[in-house]
């Protein structure tokens, strides 16, 4: 009897698994950015407007996100101080920053997931970075915290230069402000 199940396992070839889409829960999942300056910084969130990861085997295998750059928002300066706050969220939106009025979202579509080198819990990512209708390809560090065919939650850090999307004065050298910006982005999908 045994000799029968293995000649019958070895007969049925190897066990297929399928790729599951899992859609981004955009209620569930956000963007917090950072941006840093000569004196201090400002933090604020962005929504992300729909996207979904690719799981196999209850691993990370694609995917893609899209973030809703009208929703830019400043949390670093309190709501009781409103014309400051609303003067920098309408400058981020302007034409010389990220200009939301002819490009109204940012992408991240991931084109290959390796295990990182440094920690097997994390993914090192390579995908499609969009920023201001500017496509690079781009690495990213993905930690994920929870892992299933039918949920998948992590945290993805992204750090890029503002300078190379375009996302600068126009025409004058803005030294005031770093050109390198943090996207610590929470993404839950199911």
């Amino acid at each position: 009897m045994k000799n029968l199940i293995f000649f019958l396992l070895a007969c049925a070839g190897p066990i297929s698994y399928s790729q599951t889409k899992l859609n981004v829960v955009t209620s569930d999942s956000k963007v917090i950015w950072t941006g840093t300056k000569v004196v201090g910084f400002h933090q604020g969130l962005v929504k992300i407007k729909s996207g979904f990861v690719q799981v196999k085997e209850q691993k990370l295998t694609g995917g893609e996100f899209v973030i809703d750059m009208n929703s830019i928002a400043c949390t670093d300066i309190p709501d009781s101080d409103p014309i400051p706050k609303r003067k920098l969220e309408n400058h981020l939106k302007a034409g010389d920053f990220f200009n939301v009025a002819r490009f109204p979202t940012a992408s991240f579509k991931i084109t290959e997931v390796r295990v990182h080198p440094d920690n097997p819990v994390k993914y090192l990512v390579l995908g499609d970075l969009t920023i201001k209708g500017i496509t690079k390809r781009w690495k990213i560090e993905v930690e994920p915290t929870t892992q299933t065919d039918k949920l998948f939650i992590a945290q993805a850090d992204i750090r890029f230069n503002r300078q190379q999307f375009g996302v600068a004065y126009a025409g004058i050298k803005d030294e005031l402000v770093h050109d390198i910006v943090r996207l610590n982005v929470i993404l839950k999908a199911k």
